[in-house]
């Protein structure tokens, strides 16, 4: 079929008042910023003009190219070329292939720093599934290895891991939504450029196995900001980059949190499948501090179940001995805030789900007590807005509804400085579960309070 030549593209090239050749040395100019092995001709610019589709990131480059010289932002649909670099399916496959797998993140964080909407559309479970079958299935990974560009050593590999910290510390702090766009500048600025650079075998898979947590860490914060077909897709590139790395305790981390959503989500028995995987895949070899946390995880999907009672309350048996086992300073440090408060927020949340309203609040009361006295309680306060609300949702279930309704509007300005879709789907569940007490004095001053923040607004300082 005959090409059609891409106007879109002539015009923008055309106001910029850039020759082809002034334009592949501009775009050469970007890829060498970015770290990316993209060197265009001219011809071949006119190649792009006459219909061509430019290939992996090459269509960002154009843009970023042309943007610069504009002195504005130009998009993938200004120059006609929305369709070049993403498909609908980007990001939803376990990835052999490094190279491919590195093709396929820039793509994604290119997509989504973009705002394509078809990310936002939601991800059948299936696909995690499937992954977690291929993750489980596979032998010995492709190991990862780079040929081009900037040579990285392992002091860019503890930049990055530093850079997951300082994100994970924001994002545990105020919500998913506060730094996601910073994250995602730092993934096409500095990783992606990484990771087409020159490395041995073993820097690549520390390289790769920095890179899975970065990404993990992004996909808590789409997961925490509502989007959760975005999430699901950095789950997957953080699952390929831990396969590549050989990583098997950090995969296993992803497979529970993919669980973690799935519950969430409602998807009960596969988050079950998940939370299992993860336990199987690094059976008699994981920390104990993982064990407990990933035994947790498979707690919370079977206390969902209509038959999952018991082998609720047997996962959480297997949690708290795994735990009481655990020695601090055995385990990788991305699972340490995994601590006594965390676990006592999981049986919480399992005796809500459950029905046991006098053992959730027992175990939520523990976890704030605990997570009061700790040090570090200011660096996770999204989880202790969580903690609170399962506190008054248990008071709610026992018939306290003053005491609940107290400690609900004591949390609202927590929840309206934390940028987090969750903490509000948290707060709607509890004001549901007040229905039948709508005419208590308590509760229509809480819902009074509350409904700038369920509707999504943010609260006015207090005068």
């Amino acid at each position: 079929m005959e090409r059609q030549p891409n106007t879109r593209l002539a015009d923008v090239i055309d106001q910029a008042g850039v020759s082809h050749l002034g334009l592949a040395s501009r775009i050469g100019q970007v890829a060498k910023e970015w770290r990316v092995p993209v060197r265009p001709s001219h011809t071949q610019i006119a190649r792009w003009v006459e219909g061509q589709k430019p290939r992996g990131v090459t269509a960002a480059l154009i843009a970023e190219a042309l943007s610069r010289k504009l002195g504005r932002r130009v998009t993938l649909a200004d120059i006609g070329l929305e369709g070049s670099t993403t498909s609908p399916e980007i990001g939803l496959n376990f990835s052999d292939v490094p190279a491919d797998l590195v093709d396929t993140l820039a793509q994604l964080v290119t997509a989504d720093a973009q705002r394509r909407e078809f990310l936002r559309s939601a991800v059948n479970v299936g696909a995690l599934t499937q992954a977690a079958f291929g993750w489980l299935l596979s032998t010995s990974a492709q190991p990862p290895s780079g040929s081009a560009g900037h040579r990285v050593g392992m002091s860019d590999v503890e930049a990055i891991r530093s850079t997951t910290t300082m994100f994970a510390d924001l994002d545990n702090r105020f919500g998913g939504a506060h730094a996601r766009s910073a994250a995602l500048q730092y993934l096409l600025d500095q990783i992606v450029p990484l990771l087409n650079g020159t490395y041995t075998t073993a820097v690549g898979r520390s390289l790769f196995s920095a890179v899975a947590e970065f990404c993990l860490s992004v996909a808590w914060m789409a997961y925490d900001s509502g989007w959760h077909g975005l999430a699901r897709r950095y789950f997957l590139q953080a699952l390929s980059l831990a396969h590549h790395a050989d990583d098997r305790m950090l995969g296993a981390s992803i497979l529970s949190a993919m669980s973690h959503q799935a519950t969430y989500l409602g998807e009960y028995r596969e988050a079950l499948h998940l939370a299992r995987a993860a336990q199987h895949d690094v059976k008699g070899r994981a920390p104990a501090l993982l064990r407990a946390q990933f035994a947790a995880m498979e707690a919370r999907a079977a206390a969902n179940l209509p038959d999952g009672a018991g082998e609720c309350l047997t996962a959480l048996d297997t949690a708290a001995r795994a735990f009481n086992e655990h020695k601090p300073g055995e385990e990788p440090e991305w699972i340490a805030y995994f601590d006594e408060s965390e676990l006592a927020d999981e049986f919480a949340h399992c005796f809500r789900d459950l029905g046991d309203a006098r053992e959730s609040y027992r175990h939520a009361t523990h976890c704030l007590s605990v997570s009061e006295a700790s040090p570090a309680a200011g660096g996770y306060a999204r989880s202790r807005i969580f903690s609170r609300i399962v506190l008054a949702t248990s008071l709610v279930d026992q018939g306290d509804v003053e005491q609940a309704c107290h400690i609900a509007v004591r949390v609202l300005p927590r929840i309206q400085e934390t940028a987090s879709v969750r903490c509000t789907a948290y707060l709607r569940d509890l004001h549901n579960r007040m229905s039948a007490h709508t005419d208590h004095p308590a509760v229509i001053e809480f819902t009074e309070q509350a409904r700038p923040v369920l509707r999504g607004r943010r609260l006015r300082a207090a005068q």
